[in-house]
């Protein structure tokens, strides 16, 4: 996600209130938990094999996550914020082929 795309994008409220229903609660659960991540990896610095492993990580939790928030969009702009923070950590950022990285979730 590029500075102009950080401009315009919706602010996302990690501590929000919280209804008595599942959903809101799980929603609530995963916006602090990637948070969490991204914080992690904004106080990391990695390798290309770290990076890598970032894409691998974010990519299954977007295939499994989705489901158990109401806004499915909220879960895809933080793991991508997660990937472009380990982006700018990395001292050698070598992106992973998105088909290699379907093909090891599937296995997975």
């Amino acid at each position: 996600m590029s500075n102009i795309q950080k401009l315009f994008s919706e602010k996302i409220e990690i501590f929000s209130a919280v209804e008595f229903s599942k959903v809101s609660v799980l929603t609530g659960i995963v916006k602090i938990s990637l948070k969490t991540f991204l914080e992690c990896v904004r106080l990391r610095t990695f390798g290309r094999y770290g990076l890598q492993q970032i894409q691998v990580d974010t990519h299954y939790l977007q295939l499994y996550l989705w489901r158990f928030v109401s806004d499915e969009n909220l879960v895809q702009v933080l793991l991508d914020e997660i990937v472009c923070s380990a982006v700018h950590r990395c001292v050698d950022p070598v992106m992973m082929e998105p088909s290699v990285i379907d093909l090891i979730c599937e296995r997975g």
